[in-house]
């Protein structure tokens, strides 16, 4: 809230002290500037007579003339040299040529005397003085309404402040997979309005989000159960089918439920209210333990790892993490020709798994949309290997869903993914 005041609160009082000045130089440019110049003539008129008529009697005369007319006219009057007048070179020629010099520093009026050296002058004048008080003055009475300006500015914008905190929480909320949060903003408030608009934004996702996965469970079932009629029928059938077309049957019943399963699980992974059950594992003993596993997946490829130090320790959800690395090093064994290479790095804040294979490799251009639900980018290749288009987006999720994300990294031959993950078990759903 600080910086938003400030900010708003700079905004104001520039814009006053904008307008205050404008107002402040019409007036001094006409009202001021006329007094001043009524003034001078004034001063000017009385200083030329009185001159002249100082001028015109004994010098030993003067104290009592002056005496006389300071007496009458209440103010000040006295003479000094031409030579003692604080004022500059230009000054003193001016009052040398007969003109009248004003001093504001100390608001005197000052003329040379006809026929002498010497200066005649009056002040300080009251009204000078006034004035050069009214101007600090004036300056007080804009920084004290400025500061003024404050105390309206905070009272109106700290409800409205509020309105927005509720809201960023509430936001916050939702993105972190509290479907339930709302903003429930006071019917006064000034952003009432945005708030009801959240809150019907917030039930209509929480509608949307429970209704696809009612339809995904509901369609995952459905198509069970004629699967699992399909295979009864097929081992039922009298009489039996040739090995080849059993074989052939079985074959696309199985990629039927591995694709219904493959659609729950990327569904599942992409689910808000999604929990992640967290551990420590130790990332270096994890992968020698797997790697049996994936050797025996791989069939005839020689699968090798290599990691950067003995230990690495990570925080996250292992069964996630076995089914990413699973996708991952499968597709390496499905396109790689002989060789697979697993490789664990790690650093303060992050671990690499990368997954390297010596197959035909991806096109750079295709590096983000490899990452995407249901995308081949061979059709035929996939046929035949049996490849649906999820294995990849699956990975993703499970990288987004403890803060990390997986990539498609340059190589020189093959394929190249790595799989970078935080350290710590702050997750950043997206």
């Amino acid at each position: 809230m600080r910086r938003l005041f400030v900010q708003f609160y700079l905004l104001v009082v520039a814009c006053f002290l904008i307008a205050a000045l404008l107002m402040g130089g019409i007036y001094q440019f006409t009202a001021q500037r006329a007094n001043n110049h009524y003034l001078e003539g004034l001063m000017q008129d009385f200083l030329d007579r009185f001159a002249q008529q100082l001028a015109v009697v004994p010098k030993a005369q003067w104290p009592d003339k002056i005496a006389d007319f300071s007496h009458r006219l209440n103010l000040t009057l006295h003479t000094d040299t031409l030579g003692n007048q604080p004022l500059s070179k230009g000054d003193i020629h001016f009052l040398e040529t007969g003109n009248i010099v004003i001093v504001e520093d100390d608001a005197t009026f000052r003329e040379r005397i006809p026929g002498t050296d010497s200066v005649l002058i009056i002040g300080p004048v009251p009204y000078l003085h006034f004035q050069h008080e009214l101007h600090w003055l004036s300056v007080g009475l804009l920084v004290l309404l400025g500061l003024s300006l404050a105390v309206p500015i905070l009272l109106w914008m700290r409800p409205h402040w509020r309105a927005l905190q509720q809201l960023a929480t509430a936001a916050q909320r939702l993105g972190a997979g509290d479907l339930d949060a709302r903003a429930t903003l006071a019917p006064k408030s000034g952003l009432a309005s945005i708030g009801a608009t959240f809150d019907q934004m917030a039930q209509q996702l929480q509608e949307l989000i429970a209704g696809r996965k009612q339809l995904t469970d509901a369609i995952a079932h459905e198509l069970r159960t004629p699967l699992v009629r399909l295979r009864y029928r097929l081992a039922m059938l009298e009489p039996p089918l040739p090995d080849t077309d059993k074989s052939n049957f079985e074959r696309d019943i199985d990629a039927l439920e591995h694709l219904i399963e493959e659609m729950l699980t990327y569904s599942r992974l992409n689910e808000p209210e999604l929990s992640l059950n967290t551990q420590q594992i130790e990332l270096v003993q994890w992968a020698k333990d797997k790697l049996s596993d994936w050797q025996a997946q791989g069939g005839k490829h020689q699968i090798a790892l290599q990691q950067g130090q003995d230990s690495l320790y990570w925080w996250g959800d292992l069964r996630l993490l076995d089914r990413a690395m699973d996708n991952l090093v499968g597709n390496a064994i499905r396109y790689g020709q002989q060789q697979v290479l697993i490789r664990i790095e790690g650093t303060d804040t992050d671990v690499a798994l990368s997954v390297l294979d010596d197959g035909p490799g991806v096109a750079s251009e295709q590096a983000q949309r490899i990452f995407e639900p249901f995308v081949r980018l061979d059709e035929s290749r996939d046929r035949r290997t049996g490849g649906i288009g999820l294995g990849l987006a699956i990975v993703r999720s499970i990288a987004q869903l403890h803060g990390g994300q997986v990539s498609l990294e340059p190589s020189v031959k093959g394929a190249h993914f790595q799989l970078l993950l935080p350290v710590h078990s702050d997750t950043n759903r997206h």
